[in-house]
C-alpha cells in the first residue's frame, strides 16, 4: 500500500549548494520544455513527453549546457512529465468546462523550490539523494518497503522531503469503529457532528496578524534591496507557521473523525461558495465588504483539505467518505422532515414550525447530511 511521509532535512553547507544546483535546473528544464511545447503546439506539431525526454542527452551533451551532467538524470525527466501533465490537465479542464489555467513558466524568486528524484532511498537513518549523498534527515515514524519517490522542497529556508513509499501491506493500516456520522461544516463552528458534537476552530489570530505585518513590511522595501530580501524570507516564515499550525489541526481532527465507517459531508462547491462580490458603476453591490469578509471566514476554514485528508484516511481506515446534495440541510426539520426557510431563526436555533421541535441548528444539519447517506436517524 503506497504512504507518504513528510521529513526536515538538515543539509551542510555542500549539500545547501547542491540542492540549490537542482532546483534551478529542474526549473530551468521545465521552463525549456514548456517554451518548446507551446510552439510547437502553435506550429501544429504535437509533442510528447517521451519526445521533450529524449532531448534531454544531446542538451545534456552540449557545450553550453554540460553543467546539467552534475544534476540528477531521473529529477531532470520528472520535470518534464510534471511539465506535461500540467499542459494536459489545463486542455482537460478547458475541455470539461472548468476554470483553466495554463502552465505558468517557473520563476527563481519564488519562496517555494522543489525538484523530485526517483532513484532516492534510506541509508543509516539518513535519506541519500543521487548527486548529493546522505543528507541528516529526522524521520518522526519508520519507513518501511520500498521507496518509490521522493520531491525535495526549500520553504522559508527550511528543507523537506516528502517521500512516496510502498509498505508492502495489500490490506488497510487502521481500524474503524463501525460508525457512521454526518458533519455539517461552518464558519461560525469549523464542524459539528450528528453525534451533537461541536468541533470548535483553532485560534490563528495571531498567526494571521503576524503575516499582514509581514506582507506590509515588504511592501515598504525598495525592489532589488537587501532589506528587502529580508522581509521577503521573514515573510515566507510567517506563512510556513500559519500553514503548519492549521495543517496540524486538521490532521488532528480528521484522524479522529477517520476511525468511524461512514462520514457523511456535504458536497460543497467551495469556489462557488467564495466567488467575489463586487459591483459595477452602474449597479454598485453595498454588501460586498461583508461578502468578502464571508469570503475570507470560508478560505481560511480550509473546507476542501479538511474534505481531502479525511477522504484517505478513511480509505486508509476501511472507511469512506459519502458526499450528499446540500440542499435543504439547514431549513430540513430532522425530526419530520418539514422544510421551510423560517425554520432556522438564527445562526444556532433551529425551530421547527410544524412539529416544534427545537435543537442546534449545525446539530439539526449534522443529522440531516447523515440521513441524506442513507442512514434513518432522528436528533436526540
Amino acid at each position: 500500500m503506497l504512504q507518504v511521509v513528510k521529513v526536515r532535512l538538515y543539509p551542510n553547507d555542500a549539500q545547501k549548494q547542491l540542492l540549490s544546483q537542482h532546483f534551478g535546473s529542474c526549473r530551468f528544464i521545465y521552463n525549456r520544455m514548456l517554451g518548446m511545447k507551446i510552439k510547437d503546439y502553435e506550429n501544429g506539431i504535437k509533442t510528447s513527453a517521451y519526445d521533450l525526454k529524449k532531448l534531454l542527452p544531446m542538451i545534456k551533451n552540449s557545450e553550453e549546457y554540460s553543467w546539467l551532467k552534475e544534476i540528477d538524470s531521473t529529477a531532470l525527466q520528472n520535470s518534464i512529465l510534471n511539465m506535461d501533465k500540467a499542459y494536459k490537465n489545463f486542455f482537460r479542464r478547458v475541455k470539461n468546462g472548468e476554470k483553466s489555467g495554463f502552465p505558468q513558466f517557473k520563476s527563481r524568486h519564488n519562496s517555494r523550490q522543489s525538484y523530485q528524484s526517483s532513484t532516492a532511498t534510506i541509508k543509516d537513518s539518513k535519506l541519500y539523494l543521487p548527486k548529493i549523498g546522505l543528507i541528516k534527515t529526522k524521520f518522526h515514524r519508520a519507513v518501511t518497503g520500498i521507496v518509490k519517490t521522493v520531491t525535495v522542497s526549500l520553504e522559508a529556508n527550511q528543507y523537506f522531503a516528502s517521500i512516496n513509499y510502498d509498505d508492502g501491506s495489500q490490506q488497510s493500516n487502521g481500524t474503524n469503529n463501525g460508525k457512521s456520522i454526518g458533519i455539517d461544516v461552518g464558519v461560525k463552528v469549523f464542524a459539528y457532528t450528528s453525534e451533537n458534537k461541536a468541533i470548535e476552530h483553532i485560534n490563528l489570530k495571531k498567526e494571521i496578524a503576524n503575516v499582514i505585518k509581514a506582507q506590509k513590511i515588504l511592501s515598504r522595501r525598495k525592489k532589488g534591496s537587501a532589506n528587502r530580501a529580508k522581509a521577503k524570507a521573514k515573510l515566507a516564515k510567517k506563512h510556513l507557521k500559519l500553514k503548519n499550525k492549521r495543517n496540524d489541526f486538521l490532521h488532528k481532527i480528521t484522524k479522529t473523525l477517520s476511525e468511524n465507517q461512514t462520514v457523511a459531508v456535504e458536497n460543497l462547491k467551495i469556489k462557488n461558495m467564495s466567488n467575489s462580490a463586487k459591483g459595477s458603476i452602474e449597479n454598485p453591490n453595498m454588501r460586498s465588504s461583508a461578502k468578502r469578509g464571508l469570503n475570507r471566514s470560508i478560505l481560511q476554514q480550509s473546507w476542501g483539505k479538511f474534505f481531502e485528508l479525511l477522504d484517505y484516511k478513511l480509505k486508509r481506515n476501511g472507511g469512506e467518505l459519502i458526499r450528499v446534495d446540500p440542499k435543504f440541510t439547514s431549513q430540513k426539520c430532522s425530526c419530520c422532515g418539514h422544510i421551510e426557510k423560517e425554520n432556522r431563526e438564527t445562526q444556532s436555533r433551529f425551530i421547527c414550525k410544524s412539529c416544534g421541535n427545537t435543537i442546534n441548528a449545525d446539530y439539526n444539519a449534522s443529522v440531516n447530511i447523515l440521513n441524506a447517506a442513507g442512514t434513518a436517524v432522528k436528533a436526540s
